[in-house]
């Protein structure tokens, strides 16, 4: 294209008017490109034309398949090998292999959408028409490379999982889990059989995926984010599951459905030992910790997740990639910055590289092929690979034991496992395959991103299902290993040869085999699974031997008690699952589970700590006791334990308080209030009873003044849950009681004390009435104290309903710190009757109407009390925050001139860190700022001064209402079965009990405030630019 044929200009989102062709790009354009002639701006390496009002993008061809490999760099030792591609794959984003070694490809045809007519941001895609597939690949000659391929089911949505079953197969594709197969033997699914629907089709790249059979014979799948309605297709009147941010399991025999903790993007894999790893965009190994039905058995505990971030976040984790930015990316990446609608595209993509920001297909290594030797594994085994789709990469972290979980570390330095030059490779999952190598599915398409995510004129000029055709399927393998011959298929083998392969080095053989075992339900397999589980030298073995004997309803209580005393702690932790049906009738099996209290394994502690809760004998109690004295400082640990305390608690607690060095250790405090709490939230008599008596058995003392503090305070909390209080329900209490809130008042106002001593006596003091806590609390408040210390007074104020309340806190407005006040704009807008006073403190000047944030002033402008909101209608017109595109362009000098990093960085501590995070500094409330040094300036220019441009769901505000009257705010940080944790500026962190949730809603905001430019200069926004894109300091290894 000439020159003549186009007009060269800049978009009309830039604010500035289009060029005439040979006059040169505007002063605008400038700051964007470099000039290559008149009319044509270069961009980060590529050119960006507009050509009668539409952009263009230079493009790249794709590399043919039989020229690929040329593309890609390896880790020495290792090569790359095509295994399928186009034209009989297309679009894969996953691939299971079956027990006759065929490759089932899922293929997604309708990513990103089906038609972009009618591909609308934020609606649901049930409409879509579904062109998703399941193709069957066969390799006839025995080459390792596939040469045949069968479509096996067409026309259905989003396919994303497979787990074989009897010959058929469970598929993922939302919105519905569906069963398929073939009777008839052509190759093509006759039987397609949908069990269940509901799964919400919202945002493509957050369905469910990836389904997973677990060594307890269930088909584990990853859920994804967008949550659903789940019903059974064949009883639609059932009662829906409502799935948030779970997973889920489904039993192949019974077909029921069963919510699980979860609940991360696409990605999802399990380890020898039954270990679910999940990955997020920005989160590439997350650990599945905690299981939810033994959590949902008491609803007095607030865990704060089910899930463990094994890896640092991915906004502070660097990718290495080899292949260059592609140009629209950039020029987005810059022009959002004044895009009206930019608050509809996620920024999770815009940074071209440098950080992970689309991390997919978690996959845990357990292939053999790349053992330097028949009896050692290969170093590689067990470690996790993933892709960065954007980056054209393949990561891999290693796995190292923590407690009951683990902990993830990048093993390639400064450098990537794989990485490609072709911009066309778009690795998304990764499975082990037949012969002991790990296979990469490559989507291989020219753009991977979602549509949502980029602004219209610039989806106009890309083909988002350009490679819509092609697909290429990889193995990796150890440089210089001959080929292996081919893999004998499964299938025709018999339940003893089977067995056999329990013990194979190659987790697919494994895996399949024991599958098999399952679906055949031969007795035949029992007798060699016996010996198997007795003599098998690997622990792996023996566990999938138990594990097969209780597929076939053989596994005996002698073999679950020798398991149970097996040398390996793995096997000491499935046996105590194992065990669960015989509690009740086999007191050996108790005896023993009780007696692995004090087994030296975490994670069989950690199983242990569960299964006692399905025991009622009174050495249940001790077991517990010895957990928690050993694993106070695990908050895994103290879940589970609590998890199995529901109708014990107090008998756990008394216990517990046998030892007083324990009791009155810090430590201990969480322990004892949510086990205090659990008691006064369920309310029996008995145990509150016995818990009294114990408080005041002997007097208060320095050695037990702590401990009947958290006692205390937590009795109070479950009791007010129950519209109770310890005056009326423990009348005995009474005496004791107010020595401790006269010592907790003594104690708070001791500035020479332990603040988190203070803290613990403010808290106490709520559970008193005003008139008392009235100077301790004032005196706390004071600017001299700790910053924790006034944030707990603060708190401890606003749990008082005294009408003098609001005046207390405004007449200290002046002299407390941003944090400080922030909570106190929490406080006040907490309850309705505190809010006029608010109204009037700003009214009359004393707060500044900018320094609410944008979801309280919402809050007032809504509110159901007509007073208030007209009120606030009144007052806030008078302090507009002045249009986003305004500030934005009134702010355009800061970007001009040369910054002081250093004042830059006093400015980040006066008015971002309480929420954001960079090198060490600041809170982790929103996201970290550590990737922005990759971003220009005008678009982290425009990510403060227009927060609301769009707002990543994890930082959405929420709003609860809570059935006692008081209203808490902030983002939900996580959820588990009975809970839900907020947080809010400063890290502060509310776990709040579902059970005390009367409402629930969305602001529809960021926690982030407008209104910066407010508190802000020019001057200083250059310096605070300058201070965060500055690149940090590596230092040489």
């Amino acid at each position: 294209m000439g020159t003549s044929a186009v007009r060269w200009a800049a978009p009309k989102c830039l604010g500035v008017e289009k060029s005439e062709a040979g006059q040169g790009p505007c002063a605008a354009w400038r700051s964007l490109g470099r000039v290559l002639w008149p009319g044509v701006i270069v961009l980060w390496g590529g050119l960006v034309a507009v050509a009668e009002d539409r952009l263009e993008f230079p493009r790249t061809p794709p590399t043919p398949a039989s020229e690929a490999r040329a593309t890609f760099e390896t880790q020495p030792g290792f090569e790359i090998e095509l295994v399928a591609s186009e034209p009989l794959v297309s679009s894969p984003v996953a691939v299971e292999y079956d027990e006759w070694g065929r490759g089932w490809v899922l293929e997604m045809h309708d990513y990103p959408f089906t038609d972009p007519a009618t591909d609308k941001p934020f609606v649901d895609k049930s409409g879509d028409a579904p062109l998703g597939r399941i193709r069957v690949l066969t390799d006839r000659d025995g080459d390792g490379r596939f040469d045949e391929a069968q479509t096996f089911v067409d026309g259905i949505s989003w396919p994303t999982g497979l787990a074989f079953w009897r010959g058929g197969v469970f598929v993922a594709a939302t919105p519905d889990l569906w069963y398929f197969e073939d009777t008839t033997g052509d190759g093509v699914a006759d039987v397609r059989e949908r069990l269940y629907t509901g799964f919400r089709k919202f945002n493509i790249q957050a369905v469910m995926n990836n389904l997973r059979w677990g060594l307890d014979h269930q088909v584990y799948g990853a859920g994804g984010s967008n949550g659903g309605s789940i019903v059974p297709v064949a009883s639609p009147q059932a009662p829906p599951v409502a799935m948030g941010a779970s997973d889920f399991a489904l039993d192949p025999r019974t077909r029921q459905f069963r919510l699980q903790a979860g609940g991360a993007r696409f990605g999802h894999a399990l380890d020898d030992w039954g270990n679910r790893f999940l990955c997020n965009i920005r989160n590439p190994v997350i650990h599945v910790v905690l299981p939810a039905h033994y959590l949902a058995r008491n609803p007095f505990i607030a865990p704060r997740s089910s899930l463990f971030d094994c890896a640092e976040s991915g906004d502070t984790l660097p990718v290495y990639r080899s292949s260059p930015p592609e140009p629209w990316r950039s020029f987005r990446a810059t022009r959002w910055t004044t895009d009206p609608e930019g608050k509809l595209y996620p920024r999770s993509e815009l940074v071209p590289g440098g950080y992970f920001t689309s991390a997919s297909g978690v996959t845990v290594f357990r292939g053999d092929a790349w053992n330097t030797s028949n009896s050692e594994p290969a170093d590689e085994v067990g470690q996790v690979f993933l892709a960065d789709v954007a980056g054209n990469l393949v990561h891999r972290q290693g796995l190292t034991p923590e407690g009951v979980t683990f902990r993830a570390a990048r093993v390639d330095v400064q450098t990537e496992f794989i990485r490609s030059t072709d911009t066309w490779f778009r690795p998304v999952n990764f499975t082990n395959a037949p012969d002991g190598t790990l296979h990469i599915v490559d989507m291989y398409r020219e753009t991977i991103e979602h549509p949502w995510s980029i602004p219209d004129d610039i989806k106009a000029a890309l083909d988002l299902r350009s490679g819509e055709e092609r697909g290429r399927i990889w193995r990796v393998v150890k440089s210089g290993t001959k080929p292996r011959p081919p893999v004998i298929p499964l299938a025709r083998l018999g339940v003893e040869e089977l067995v056999a392969r329990l013990e194979h080095g190659n987790g697919w053989q494994r895996d399949t085999a024991a599958r098999l075992i399952f679906e055949r339900q031969d007795a035949r397999a029992i007798e060699p699974l016996r010996t198997l589980a007795r003599g098998a030298m690997q622990a792996r073995s023996r566990v999938l031997a138990l594990w097969g004997l209780q597929g076939l309803g053989a596994l005996s209580v002698g073999e679950v008690q020798v398991a149970l005393h097996d040398p390996d702690g793995a096997v000491r932790e499935q046996a105590v699952r194992l065990a669960e049906p015989w509690l009740s009738r086999e007191a050996g099996v108790r005896e023993a589970i009780v007696a692995l209290a004090n087994d030296s394994q975490p994670r069989v502690r950690l199983q242990v700590a569960f299964t006692l809760g399905e025991i009622a004998e009174p050495a249940v109690i001790g077991a517990l006791a010895t957990i928690a004295r050993v694993d106070s400082h695990d908050d895994f640990l103290r879940a589970a334990v609590l998890s199995s305390v529901r109708d014990r608690a107090g008998e756990l607690l008394l216990r517990l308080l046998d030892d007083p060095t324990w009791g009155g250790s810090e430590a201990a405090r969480p322990w004892l209030r949510q086990l205090a709490r659990s008691v006064g939230g369920r309310g029996d008599a008995d145990e509150l009873e016995a818990l009294e008596a114990r408080l005041i058995r002997e007097p208060i003392s320095e050695v037990n003044r702590g401990w009947k503090m958290e006692l205390v305070q937590g009795l109070g909390e479950g009791l007010q849950r129950q519209q109770k209080t310890l005056a009326n329900s423990l009348p005995a209490t009474t005496p004791l009681v107010t020595e401790l809130l006269a010592g907790a008042r003594e104690i708070a106002g001791q500035s020479a004390a332990e603040p988190g001593t203070r803290e613990q006596a403010l808290q106490l003091l709520t559970l008193g009435t005003f008139a008392p806590a009235r100077d301790p609390l004032l005196a706390a408040l004071a600017p001299a104290n700790p910053g924790s210390v006034q944030l707990a007074a603060v708190r401890a104020l606003a749990g008082f309903a005294d009408p003098s309340v609001p005046d207390l806190l405004l007449e200290r407005w002046t002299a407390a710190t941003p944090s400080v006040r922030g909570e106190m704009i929490e406080a006040l807008m907490a309850r309705v009757e505190r809010i006029p006073r608010l109204l009037t403190a700003i009214e009359q000047g004393v707060v500044g109407g900018a320094q609410l944030p944008p979801s309280r002033r919402g809050q007032l402008l809504r509110h159901a009390d007509p007073a208030i909101r007209d009120r606030a209608r009144v007052l806030f017109a008078g302090e507009p925050v002045s249009p986003r595109a305004e500030v934005i362009a009134s702010y355009q000098p800061a970007l001009k001139g040369t910054p002081s990093p250093d004042r830059g960085g006093r400015v980040f501590e006066r008015e971002c860190a309480s929420c954001h995070r960079v090198g060490g500094r600041g809170a982790t409330v929103g996201p970290s700022l550590e990737t922005i040094r990759h971003h220009t300036p005008q678009q982290v220019l425009a990510n403060i001064l227009d927060p609301n441009r769009e707002v990543t769901p994890a930082y959405l505000e929420y709003s609860v209402l809570l059935r006692e009257g008081r209203v808490a705010n902030g983002l939900i940080a996580t959820e588990t079965p009975t809970s839900l944790t907020l947080k809010r500026p400063n890290d502060v962190q509310e776990t709040i009990l579902r059970e005390a949730i009367a409402e629930l809603n969305s602001t529809g905001v960021s926690l982030m405030p407008e209104g910066l430019e407010k508190k802000i200069s020019p001057d200083e926004m250059r310096d605070l630019l300058g201070w965060l894109l500055t690149p940090p300091v590596v230092p040489r290894r």
